[in-house]
């Protein structure tokens, strides 16, 4: 047996053992039932704004069409230099509280809010994000049923995808925010709540002392930090967030590379989880997972040169095709289980799961050039995509 057929079988195995055991977590948190406890408590939502007059009025008409009672709207606008401050007090009234500040970033906004809030839970809404109506009360009961939940993460999509490039970051979202969080939801260690439905218990952020301002990806660090202070993290699929996804690849990767290098920030930061059993499954499983999904394109990218290479030198072209042919075969029986698991699945998730491998090798590119661009500390600001 030739050591490129040894490769690719040994990437084969990897694949399957991960579609596996994610499946069959995914599985059986269909069938998980959770009873809330009344009362259920007031739940903050935190809005922080800088620029987003486009969207911004959506996303308060969403807040405040809610089929719960018993929660307030917090916006913040931070230091923003169009319409949004004007958007915002347009709806200010019982539900919603308006507040302006200097530009402080979105950590230091949601500081802000969360410092002027009065709920026993917090939840922050991106203002380009429209919630469904049951979202508050979905989060609210989940909350109820155990004490030892920090934080939740919401079901996120993408809203009214249109062309190819909307369609794979909503078939992305689904495989990765539903599928792996399904799975790590079981286990109490959902590794990030993302930022457009990020709901969290407030004695939790408070003792984790708030959102950071040192890494690009402050939702996955406080994540973390909810999860080194031994709460559980887990998932709400009822809870959903409909997102303005990039249109252009310009702009898709300028977002991928803020969030890959944050990614890598704050797993630098809390690199004392790595393999600590006193953190549980997240120190024991989460970490290593995730620091294995950060180097792995570069792993993809020396297992496909090496492939090439062989294949000139020794012409095993046929095993070689045989191998990226089941590995696609594979990947796109993940992105499909994703995407019948999911509650709210669309035809053109099916239609465009094939060419998912094609997708996230693109992907894989700009992680590579994030993960150089990290290790040489090269300097990127906070840029808003357009949509």
């Amino acid at each position: 047996m030739s050591i490129v057929t040894v490769l690719f079988l040994s990437l084969l195995v990897v694949t399957f053992v991960r579609i596996f055991s994610l499946w069959t977590l995914s599985i059986a948190y269909g069938f998980r039932r959770h009873r809330p406890k009344p009362p259920l408590e007031m739940i903050s939502v935190i809005v922080p704004a800088f620029n987003e007059e486009r969207s911004l009025g959506q996303c308060l008409g969403s807040l405040l069409d809610q089929n719960y009672e018993d929660y307030e709207v917090i916006v913040v606008d931070d230091g923003s230099t169009d319409k949004t401050l004007e958007i915002a007090r347009s709806y200010e009234g019982t539900k919603v509280k308006v507040i302006h500040q200097e530009n402080e970033g979105k950590a230091g906004a949601l500081n802000t809010g969360t410092g002027a809030s009065m709920g026993s839970l917090v939840l922050t809404v991106d203002a380009d994000t429209r919630l469904n109506r049951s979202a508050l009360r979905a989060l609210a009961e989940r909350f109820s049923a155990r004490s030892d939940l920090g934080a939740l993460a919401g079901s996120v999509k993408v809203y009214n995808p249109k062309g190819l490039s909307q369609k794979l970051q909503g078939t992305e979202y689904t495989t990765s925010i539903g599928l792996i969080r399904k799975g790590q939801s079981m286990l109490g260690s959902v590794m990030i709540v993302p930022g457009p439905i990020a709901a969290f218990r407030r004695e939790a952020v408070g003792r984790v002392h708030g959102f950071s301002s040192d890494t690009f990806a402050e939702d996955f660090d406080i994540t973390l930090a909810v999860l080194k202070a031994h709460y559980r993290v887990e998932y709400e699929s009822r809870a959903v967030a409909y997102t303005i996804a990039p249109r252009g690849l310009e702009d898709l990767v300028k977002q991928r590379r803020r969030w890959y290098r944050g990614m890598i920030q704050v797993l630098a930061k809390h690199d004392d989880m790595f393999l600590r059993r006193r953190y549980g499954v997240a120190g024991v499983y989460g970490i290593p997972f995730m620091w294995f999904d950060t180097v792995s394109p570069m792993v993809n990218l020396f297992l496909a040169i090496f492939a090439v290479l062989t294949g000139f030198l020794t012409g095993e072209w046929e095993n070689i095709l045989y191998g990226l042919s089941a590995y696609w075969l594979l990947q796109t029986f993940l992105v499909l289980s994703a995407v019948g698991l999911d509650d709210q699945r669309s035809k053109w998730e099916v239609l465009v799961s094939p060419l998912m491998i094609f997708y996230n090798t693109f992907l894989d590119g700009i992680r590579i050039a994030a993960f150089a661009e990290e290790i040489l500390s090269i300097r990127m600001k906070w840029e808003t995509p357009r949509r």
